[in-house]
């Protein structure tokens, strides 16, 4: 089955280090779904803003891992160059793959188990028991909530919080969430329930706060709170990641449950 991207979303996250593991672990995350010049029509949308969430059926792409500075230099001169690592979305919107099928790159290994990172990376569950993104089929499912809808001269353009997508990622489909039917009090969530989340406490100065546009502030400790670095990562108290954001190198350290920013620059220096 063929299946072409209707649109691509635009985050504030070009590269994988740093994506929430779920949509809604930083609720402030800003979005925008800019749809392909054939799918434009303000018609295609019309009665999409008495819904307060979508769905949104989106193709995995891997792209760089991130978390150094070399990652975070790297991706700002290919998208300065126009060949981002979020799918190489040209000014008309158009992707270098949005007319290649589904897994057209599947021959790409898989596992049939893998190692969720609530599991701290160390145990083992089935694919289909998780949302890992090393699938038989490149496919991922979020919900997002839509913060408003602009209508320009290029077509509609849905604005979003809480995605969990990187930046340029490929959108085939949108649907309304619909709560009598999507939301289901009495579901339970497997092994997940038994292994909770460990956030992390955020040290960040002030003065560095101020270096960070106010809108992209709370998404950007949201990031940081929910642990970029890889499940299992050893205790390297030394060592700085780096994060891309919103057009920001943000330098930091981990010791144990405590996360310091050291740092935040431009990109573009």
């Amino acid at each position: 089955m063929d299946m072409r991207a209707i649109a691509h979303i635009r985050t504030d996250l070009p590269q994988k280090f740093g994506i929430p593991r779920n949509s809604f672990l930083a609720p402030h995350l800003q979005g925008r779904i800019v749809f392909e010049p054939e799918f434009a029509l303000p018609a295609a949308v019309a009665g999409l803003e008495e819904f307060t969430h979508l769905w949104l059926l989106w193709q995995f792409e891997n792209g760089a891992p991130g978390g150094t500075a070399a990652d975070v230099a790297s991706d700002a001169r290919s998208a300065a160059t126009g060949h981002g690592a979020g799918g190489a979305v040209s000014p008309a919107g158009a992707s270098a793959g949005c007319g290649s099928p589904v897994g057209a790159d599947a021959a790409r290994a898989w596992s049939p188990t893998v190692r969720p990172p609530r599991l701290g990376g160390a145990e083992r569950r089935g694919v289909f028991a998780t949302r890992s993104p090393f699938r038989p089929n490149p496919i991922g499912l979020t919900c997002v909530k839509i913060d408003h809808i602009e209508m320009g001269e290029a077509g509609p353009v849905i604005h979003v919080l809480g995605a969990d997508l990187r930046d340029g990622t490929p959108v085939f489909d949108i649907k309304p969430y619909i709560p009598f039917a999507d939301c289901h009090p009495d579901a339970t969530g497997g092994w997940i329930d038994a292994a909770p989340w460990r956030e992390l406490a955020v040290d960040f100065a002030t003065e560095l706060q101020r270096r960070v546009p106010a809108e992209k502030l709370p998404g950007l400790v949201e990031v940081l709170r929910q642990d970029p670095r890889r499940a299992g990562s050893k205790h390297e108290p030394s060592r700085v990641y780096h994060l891309a954001y919103a057009g920001l190198d943000v330098s930091f350290t981990v010791d144990g449950d405590a996360l310091q920013v050291r740092d935040i620059e431009p990109t573009s220096d």
